[in-house]
């Protein structure tokens, strides 16, 4: 298994740091508590993929070397959640400011270039046990889990997660 799914994760810190938002795979409150500006925790909250696992057959790839392989691949929704912190000195508007900046690349660029087919964002609220204000916003996708199989038939070698914006 190659992480296909922390490969997305990462995608979209990064693609929220090019955005000017301090972003990290996710990570614990106490961690935030470092960050002198607001910081996004990037997490997959939810997989939703059809019953039957890796069946649909897709057809063959040529890889470099010429080999065949034959892909299979089922369409899954993704969820992402991301939650913001924001020092205490930096205030609600800190965390406000980076929720907003976060919400706009999805909704413009979408998750790592996947279509953002639903982004919620819940309240600023001040978490008293870290000194930080937190900020939820979540990011429902559609993509589809591609699987490579061995060359000769067998287990799958190579995970991918393809979309794009249209």
């Amino acid at each position: 298994m190659n992480g296909a799914l922390n490969t997305l994760r990462e995608a979209v810190a990064q693609q929220l740091r090019q955005a000017g938002v301090n972003a990290v795979t996710a990570m614990e409150s106490q961690r935030a508590s470092r960050w002198r500006e607001a910081v996004a925790a990037v997490s997959l909250s939810r997989v939703v993929c059809a019953p039957g696992g890796f069946k649909d057959y897709l057809g063959m790839r040529r890889e470099p070397n010429g080999a065949e392989r034959e892909l299979y691949g089922r369409e899954v929704e993704l969820t992402l959640a991301l939650d913001i912190y924001a020092p205490r000195d930096g205030g609600e508007s800190a965390c406000q400011q980076a929720a907003e900046t976060v919400t706009e690349t999805l909704v413009c660029q979408g998750a790592a270039g996947l279509t953002a087919l639903e982004l919620q964002t819940g309240r600023v609220e001040f978490l008293e046990s870290t000194g930080l204000y937190h900020l939820q916003v979540s990011c429902r996708c559609r993509a589809w889990l591609v699987a490579a199989a061995e060359s000769g038939g067998g287990a799958f070698v190579d995970f991918e997660v393809k979309g794009r914006m249209k």
